[in-house]
């Protein structure tokens, strides 16, 4: 009989924390996809913060794993993965949205315009039947 003899390596602390953090930004932009009004309100901005959490502890992780042998290589790289994308993806959300910002507003002017001609044909068509 041989003993196995297993060692167990000890994972990195702030890589670990980066892959809950990776975790926590993906569940933010799929709750913030979903059809519940005003979610994308507070989970884009809550994905846009943890995907940067991710991506500072991963990178952390990458450089405290290079001076020491602890394991977590993997999860600090999908820590930075995950967390470079929701930032990507938050800025080009921003970015679209100053971009439509002018084109929404003169569609919203231009619905209210209208309304107000219902509105005020409305009245003359109540004031014209008595």
């Amino acid at each position: 009989m041989t003993e196995e003899s297993t060692v167990l390596t000890r994972l990195n602390r702030a890589a670990v924390i980066s892959l809950i953090a990776a975790f926590f930004t993906a569940l933010s932009f799929c709750i913030a996809v979903a059809p519940i009004p005003f979610t994308g309100w507070f989970c884009y901005p809550a994905a846009a913060f943890l995907g940067m959490v991710a991506l500072i502890t991963g990178w952390a992780a990458l450089i405290q794993l290079g001076h020491t042998a602890e394991a977590g290589r993997a999860y600090a790289v999908i820590g930075i993965t995950v967390g470079a994308l929701a930032l990507l993806g938050s800025a080009c959300a921003v970015a679209l949205w100053i971009t439509l910002l002018p084109h929404i507003l003169a569609a919203a002017g231009r619905i209210i315009h209208w309304a107000i001609s219902v509105g005020q044909n409305i009245v003359r068509f109540l004031l014209n039947i008595r």
